[in-house]
């Protein structure tokens, strides 16, 4: 007798299974049918902004090598900079101030005044008064 009630409570939950199952089905779908066109919109948009990340994929091996010929190349300056100052500390080369030049005048003489040659040329007629009298 027991297994016949464990058999009947078996049999009913089962069947209220089975509906709350069938239920929640129609109700996914009809979530899905409202919320399908912003689906679309959003898989749109993400297309459109990855569209760059799929153009760099297509470069990727020349990527790889530029990226490595920047770590080698700051790895050797890096070395190379360490090394220069090793040394320069090591035999005590340091870049002291120059020396300037002393501060003497260039032009020794006096400067000339270059009108003072063109003062008694200058005329004091005017071109239509030299144009009057080249016609008569």
């Amino acid at each position: 007798m027991d297994s016949l009630v464990m058999g009947g409570l078996l049999f009913v939950l089962n069947a209220i299974y089975g509906i709350l199952l069938n239920l929640l089905s129609w109700l996914f779908s009809l979530l899905y049918l409202l919320v399908s066109p912003l689906l679309y919109l959003l898989h749109g948009l993400l297309t459109i902004a990855l569209f760059p990340l799929q153009i760099l994929i297509k470069f990727e091996a020349f990527l790889y090598f530029v990226t490595g010929a920047v770590i080698t190349g700051a790895t050797v300056g890096l070395f190379l900079h360490l090394t220069g100052d090793a040394l320069s500390e090591l035999l005590r080369l340091r870049s002291g101030p120059s020396p300037s030049p002393k501060d003497e005048p260039l032009l020794k003489d006096e400067p000339i005044d270059w009108q003072s040659k063109w003062d008694h040329q200058l005329l004091s007629t005017t071109i239509p008064e030299e144009e009057e009298n080249s016609s008569a």
